[in-house]
């Protein structure tokens, strides 16, 4: 059956603000402003922008009166092989909602120059670093067990947490309790979509990540945060892995279960 988009009427001086998008139909270009945890420091001019399972994006777009202009999901050129771009949607194209303008449109503001500054860590100060190999049998060659605590992070410290994915599929990373930096993307800078504060992040096929965390939410010794691939029948499959945050000095606990994400239990 069909997918029909949905539909949004826009009545606001030709600016409107949309979560979760790949581009528009017709190509404009529009100004993205926030990734997962908030706003970017200054906003970043594009024509599209890639989302994996659990991110978010935040756009200010220029409308028109009376246009109706369509929101699209394109396919992906960095989707692994054509096996995983046929069967895993990598080449899926569909509308995802039409934006449709009112004949008179109220005033609305300008972008300023600057948005926020970015309250997550750079790097500096970091305690540790950590390594994750993503593959679709388990993160680190080890499947989910949930009385089992994979990492020990202490409250208060920032770490550099590296993140490869040499599996021949596409997965993506997500981090319980924190928002993090990405420091680099296959050595490089990371584009301006990722420059934002970030809980999830996508990672192909030959790619690497490197992260930085701060670790600043309760230390429970015996309650473990957790860290997945985003990706559900992945994560289903048991690609997580657990992180307890302690206080100085604490060890972390044996967990003997607990409800929400697991092996074969859920999303």
């Amino acid at each position: 059956m069909a997918r029909k988009p949905a539909e949004v009427q826009v009545t606001a001086g030709g600016l409107t603000r949309r979560r979760g998008v790949g581009g528009f139909l017709d190509g404009r270009a529009f100004s993205l402003v926030a990734t997962d945890g908030g706003l970017l420091e200054r906003p970043a001019s594009m024509d599209r922008v890639q989302l994996s399972p659990g991110e978010r994006a935040e756009i200010v777009v220029r409308m028109r009166p009376g246009e109706r202009v369509m929101l699209r999901s394109f396919p992906q050129d960095n989707y692994a092989d054509a096996w995983q771009r046929r069967f895993g949607g990598g080449d899926d194209s569909f509308d995802v909602l039409e934006l449709r303008v009112a004949q008179r449109l109220r005033p609305s503001p300008e972008l300023p120059p600057e948005l926020a500054e970015l309250e997550i860590p750079g790097g500096e100060g970091a305690v540790r670093g950590r390594h994750f190999d993503l593959k679709r049998s388990g993160i680190n060659g080890r499947s989910m067990d949930m009385g089992r605590v994979d990492e020990t992070v202490t409250r208060g410290t920032t770490e550099v947490w590296t993140v490869r994915n040499g599996n021949g599929m596409p997965h993506n990373f997500h981090v319980h309790d924190v928002q993090f930096r990405v420091l680099e993307a296959n050595g490089s800078a990371p584009p301006p979509a990722l420059r934002g504060p970030k809980d999830t992040v996508f990672v192909p096929h030959g790619t690497t990540m490197k992260l930085a965390l701060r670790f600043t939410g309760p230390a429970d010794p015996d309650t473990p945060y957790m860290y997945h691939c985003h990706l559900l029948y992945h994560e289903d499959e048991g690609m997580m892995g657990q992180f307890a945050v302690v206080e100085k000095g604490q060890r972390a606990g044996a967990p003997s279960g607990h409800a929400g994400h697991g092996s074969s239990q859920s999303g």
